[in-house]
């Protein structure tokens, strides 16, 4: 199981990456590609301390990184968990600051 949740996140990591570099090679430059790059890094980074944290689902949880700005976006079950996937992203080695807009849903918590 917890192989699969970190087969997930790498994909969705790697999704991210590529689709935003896409997105940035059709918008005006906005970041250095060490930059750039660097804010992907973090970002899969990001994803993957959310596997790996049995309390929290990287599937309920989307990462963006802009200039070591992390924002997290997503519906989880309780404020604990919107709590813990801060805390979680704060702890990641490059992150700058964290924009935790993460709704609570309680009937997620139900489900589980």
């Amino acid at each position: 199981m917890q192989l699969r949740k970190l087969i997930v996140a790498t994909a969705m990591g790697a999704g991210a990456v590529f689709g935003t570099a896409v997105q940035a090679q059709s918008d005006a430059p906005k970041q250095s590609v060490g930059e750039y790059a660097s804010d992907a890094v973090i970002t899969t980074k990001v994803k993957a301390a959310f596997v790996a944290d049995k309390t929290l689902s990287a599937l309920d949880i989307a990462v963006e990184t802009n200039n070591g700005t992390v924002t997290l976006t997503g519906t989880v079950g309780t404020e604990a968990e919107t709590e813990q996937a801060a805390r979680v992203a704060r702890d990641v080695e490059g992150v700058k600051q964290v924009q935790n807009d993460i709704k609570v849903d309680p009937a997620k918590a139900q489900a589980k």
